[in-house]
C-alpha cells in the first residue's frame, strides 16, 4: 500500500484500545468490550461518524446486558441474534436463551493477530459452540474491509444471523443514501407513525399513517422520541448503503456482497431510545432481527460443524461525490 497506514495501542474511556490509522481515517476498537467499534474518524472532514457516550455514564457491558439499559455508543457485532429469544432448532441447544442484541458484543475477544495495516480478533460463543473471527484491514487510504469467520465448532448443524450495528452520529443535514433501485421498505418495528409489521411503504418519501408525508432519508432531532426501523424487501436487494452531510459533503459507505449479506435494515432513532439521533445502517444475514423468526421464514445461516462461512464488509470515507 503506497498511503501511510499504521496500527498502534490506545485507549478510550479508560478501557485499552487498538487503533488502524492511515491518511484520511482512524479507526479505533475495544477488544475486552465485545469488540466495539468506538470511533471511525474522518481526518479530512474532521468528522466522528460513531456516536459518543452522551448523557449517559459508560460503563463495560456484563454478557446478557440489555442493550438500552448501556451508553448506546459506537458500533456493535449483533450475533447469532439481534433480539433476545430460544434457539430454535431442535438438537442440543434447543430452547437455550439467547440474550439481546446476540451474545458477541458484551463478550472479551482475544488479540488473534496485528500487522502494520490489520487487526485480527476473535471471540468463542457460550450458549452456542462457535468461533467468531473479525479482521479489519486498510485496503486504501479511504477504505476499510472488515472480513468476518464463523466456525462451528460443535458437532452439530447451527443456524445463526449476523448484522452490522453502527450507530453512526447524525444531524439535520445527514443523508441515508441508496441505489435508485431502492423503491420501498418494509416496517418491523410496531410504531404509530409506521404502522404493524410488515406494512410496506415507498422509498425515498412515504405517508406516515398520520397521513404526514416524509422524506425518510432524513433523520429529526432527538427531542421528537420516535423511531423507525425498515427492512430493503428481498426484490431490492442492494450492495451498499450510505449516509452523506448536506454542509460540507462528507459520507460514509457501506458495501458487502449481496451473496454473502442479502438482506439491509435501517434503524433511524430519533430521541426513543439513545440521547442523540442516530442511524444505524444494519447490512445482515438474516430477515429479520430475531433468529427464531428468521428460522421460520428459513432466513438464516446455516453453519456445518466442517464449513466455515465468511463474508466481508467495506467502509469506506469521502467528502463531496459519492462513489
Amino acid at each position: 500500500m503506497s498511503e501511510a497506514v499504521h496500527t498502534y495501542a490506545a485507549e478510550w474511556l479508560g478501557q485499552p484500545a487498538l487503533a488502524l490509522e492511515t491518511d484520511a481515517l482512524r479507526f479505533v476498537t475495544v477488544p475486552t468490550m465485545g469488540a466495539k467499534i468506538v470511533s471511525l474518524l474522518d481526518k479530512h472532514a474532521q468528522r466522528e461518524w460513531l456516536i459518543q457516550p452522551i448523557g449517559r455514564a459508560f460503563k463495560p457491558a456484563a454478557y446478557g446486558s440489555s442493550f438500552v439499559d448501556q451508553d448506546m455508543s459506537g458500533w456493535d457485532e449483533m450475533f447469532p441474534t439481534i433480539n433476545a429469544c430460544a434457539y430454535p432448532v431442535e438438537g442440543s441447544y434447543k430452547g437455550h436463551l439467547l440474550p439481546d442484541h446476540g451474545e458477541v458484543w458484551s463478550l472479551p475477544w482475544a488479540i488473534d493477530d496485528i500487522t502494520n495495516s490489520s487487526i485480527r480478533l476473535s471471540t468463542l460463543g457460550r450458549v452456542l459452540p462457535y468461533r467468531l473471527i473479525r479482521q479489519v484491514e486498510a485496503t486504501n487510504n479511504h477504505r476499510l474491509r472488515l472480513t468476518f469467520k464463523v466456525i462451528n465448532t460443535g458437532t452439530e448443524p447451527l443456524i445463526a444471523l449476523w448484522a452490522a450495528h453502527p450507530q453512526f452520529a447524525v444531524t439535520g443535514e445527514t443523508h441515508i443514501r441508496l441505489p435508485a433501485t431502492v423503491k420501498q421498505v418494509v416496517n418491523v418495528h410496531e410504531t404509530p407513525d409506521w404502522g404493524a409489521v410488515g406494512t410496506v411503504h415507498s422509498w425515498p418519501s412515504a405517508q406516515s399513517q398520520r397521513g404526514e408525508h416524509q422524506r425518510l432519508t432524513q433523520v429529526g432531532t432527538p427531542n421528537l422520541k420516535n423511531c423507525r426501523k425498515f427492512y430493503l424487501p428481498e426484490n431490492h436487494l442492494t450492495d451498499w448503503a450510505a449516509l452523506q452531510q448536506g454542509d460540507n459533503g462528507a459520507w460514509v459507505r457501506l458495501s458487502w456482497h449481496v451473496e454473502q449479506v442479502p438482506y439491509l435494515g435501517i434503524w433511524v432513532d430519533e430521541g426513543a431510545f439513545n440521547t442523540a439521533s442516530t442511524v444505524a445502517l444494519e447490512p445482515s444475514t438474516g430477515f429479520y432481527d430475531k433468529l427464531d423468526f428468521a428460522w421460520e421464514n428459513q432466513r438464516v445461516m446455516h453453519l456445518r460443524p466442517d464449513q466455515p462461512f465468511q463474508w466481508t464488509l467495506d467502509i469506506e470515507i469521502g467528502i463531496g461525490e459519492l462513489l
